[in-house]
């Protein structure tokens, strides 16, 4: 028997049992949706580990000047890859923004030692704040593009009835109401 962790688009990461030869695979009739918090949470890591990573080019680069036209558009970058995690374009912004202010400070902490070149050194929250929205702003843009995803799920959803006893919302196969337990007629 063997045990595989998939992440898709739609799933947070289910345990499934690999199918054996022959067994067919049962595929859900919707894709799951992502828990808002869930995504904000995974937007924020992932922009966090992101950001720190796509920033460690900078301690190799021959001028300064090349860093503050290097890091926005990167960690850009980097915000709309962590915001394709949500589904929302503000949780992507606060989440990217948030994982790459932590990210980039961790960077200029640990190994950018001393402050940003060609600013004072009293301005570097600032400037980290400032790549932080950069990076947020990419957030921003994958997240609303999620929302396109949403509805189209919801418009190819199997479309709803109701009972004629209780008025109750029913699935379109059901037999039997879940409220009031009565028979419906066919469809």
């Amino acid at each position: 028997m063997c045990i595989s962790l998939s992440f898709r688009d739609s799933h947070t990461g289910t345990l499934k049992r690999a199918p054996r030869g022959g067994e067919p695979v049962r595929r859900d009739p919707l894709p799951a949706v992502r828990n808002p918090l869930i995504g904000f949470g995974l937007t924020t890591a992932a922009a966090l580990i992101l950001s720190f990573l796509v920033s460690v080019p900078v301690l190799f680069f021959p001028d300064v000047a090349l860093l503050l036209f290097y890091l926005p558009f990167v960690l850009f970058g980097a915000g709309v890859l962590a915001g394709r995690t949500t589904f929302l374009g503000t949780i992507g912004f606060i989440g990217g923004s948030i994982g790459g202010f932590i990210g980039i400070y961790l960077f200029r902490l640990l190994l950018f030692q001393g402050a940003w070149p060609l600013w004072p050194a009293d301005w570097d929250i600032l400037l980290t704040l400032a790549f932080a929205a950069a990076c947020g702003l990419g957030g921003f843009a994958s997240g609303k593009l999620g929302l396109r995803r949403i509805e189209r799920i919801t418009e190819n959803a199997p479309k709803m009835r109701r009972c004629l006893k209780c008025g109750a919302k029913v699935g379109i196969a059901a037999r039997k109401c879940w409220s009031c337990r009565s028979y419906l007629p066919p469809t």
